[in-house]
């Protein structure tokens, strides 16, 4: 069975209950955990994850946050600045960076909490919000279009990352009228 795509019902007969989760700030303490998880959820080995995500917990103007429900980790998820691609153009700006919800606590918001946590981030820094995201990702982009994300433009890759589908939306939600920072 292939972990990293579960199948996608966007209004499922049997919904799993949401759950409560902790969202807080990794710590490079959390890294072997969010790798282990990460070669779970997506494969590959957790000693090839746990060196990216302890650069990630490690640069500044970066965020990574996790998940928890009673103390076990069952997401994280990562934001980063990055300046204007020289390539493909794609601008500078606060990019949500990636998001991983352990296989088995899918669909019960915990994506969710992960999003809203680093937009507010974001937000203390930058009034645009920035992510992008395979077109044929369709969990990503319904999760997306619901925090006010919109299409900017499609592109075989943006930042430097190609799309295995051949596409991808680099999408920007900017804040809510009346809340502009």
């Amino acid at each position: 069975m292939d972990l990293r795509n579960a199948a996608y019902i966007p209004q499922p007969a049997e919904r799993h209950a949401p759950v409560s989760a902790v969202v807080a700030e990794a710590t490079l303490a959390d890294v072997p955990v969010l790798a282990a998880l990460q070669a779970r959820a997506r494969g590959g080995a957790a000693a090839e994850w746990a060196d990216r995500i302890h650069r990630a917990c490690s640069r500044e103007h970066s965020l990574v946050v996790t998940a928890k429900v009673d103390g076990e980790t069952v997401g994280y998820a990562n934001t980063e600045f990055l300046p204007e691609h020289p390539v493909d153009h794609a601008p500078a700006g606060y990019y949500l960076t990636g998001v991983t919800v352990d296989p088995a606590w899918r669909r019960r918001g915990i994506g969710g909490l992960l999003t809203r946590r680093r937009m507010d981030w974001v937000r203390e820094r930058d009034s645009a919000v920035w992510c992008f995201i395979a077109a044929d990702n369709r969990p990503s982009l319904d999760l997306h279009r619901e925090f006010g994300f919109r299409h900017v433009r499609t592109g075989a890759s943006f930042h430097g990352a190609e799309f295995a589908c051949g596409e991808g939306r680099l999408l920007r939600a900017d804040p809510p009228r009346g809340r502009e920072t």
